[in-house]
């Protein structure tokens, strides 16, 4: 790859301090963007028939929150991809490959993220918003939580090698120093998440009863990734960094 150009950059967009290489749609980004998209209509409410009494609407409805925090685990993902996409607009082989990558992992576990959300819901609700999910023994639930936690360490290693792929082309990039930290702590961010992804696979197989834990883990991402952060930016001494995913 060919170092850019000043007369490129200087009609790039900024945004947050960064310089959005990328903003015109690549094939890469449009095919990526196509995946997500279908991954969004495999979330969609699965229905026999159209309810035709208010209860049956009703109970339909309890599945609702399953959904929408599905919904939001996959757009977080397809959000994370898009703001590196943007910034750095790579289109080398290895790009390809991580992206491809990407792609087919969001789309096997779609499903297996919105059984654990169904679950998740179904026991923090009481069995209040439960709908249509069969009892599980509790071999399965240790096989879901590890099945769970495998794709989501895949997930993170794969927007990690992203990030460190720009780092590796910073001179033809032409990163600032603020950027090049904004890649570093993006891979903390996914570092973090995959730790935790490893904790909860490693945890449930003995937990027992206490299964519930392995879950309950990642509620402990809302503090661990803005600390991780907030430490990491300043020991590079950057200020007033913006959210790297």
């Amino acid at each position: 790859m060919q170092q850019l150009s000043d007369e490129f950059l200087a009609s790039c967009r900024r945004e947050d301090g960064r310089i959005l290489r990328g903003e015109n749609m690549t094939r890469i980004e449009t095919f990526v963007d196509a995946a997500f998209a279908f991954a969004f209509t495999m979330l969609v409410i699965s229905i026999d028939e159209i309810p035709d009494s208010v209860p049956e609407l009703l109970d339909l409805s309890r599945d609702i929150p399953a959904f929408l925090i599905s919904a939001t685990i996959i757009g977080f993902i397809w959000v994370a991809h898009t703001v590196w996409s943007r910034t750095f607009g790579l289109q080398d082989r290895l790009t390809l490959y991580l992206s491809l990558g990407l792609v087919m992992l969001v789309l096997i576990f779609v499903y297996p993220i919105k059984l654990m959300v169904q679950l998740s819901v179904a026991f923090l609700s009481r069995g209040a918003l439960q709908q249509n999910l069969e009892i599980m023994e509790l071999f399965d639930v240790v096989n879901l939580f590890i099945y769970f936690a495998l794709g989501l360490m895949a997930l993170s290693l794969i927007l990690i090698a992203l990030y460190q792929n720009s780092l590796r082309q910073r001179t033809q990039l032409v990163l600032s120093d603020y950027e090049v930290a904004f890649c570093k702590i993006a891979c903390i961010t996914w570092t973090i998440i995959g730790a935790t992804a490893l904790a909860s696979c490693l945890a449930a197989p003995v937990l027992g009863e206490s299964i519930e834990w392995a879950g309950l883990v990642y509620f402990s991402l809302w503090f661990t990734i803005p600390l991780g952060r907030h430490f990491y930016a300043k020991s590079l001494g950057v200020d007033g960094m913006q959210q790297a995913l």
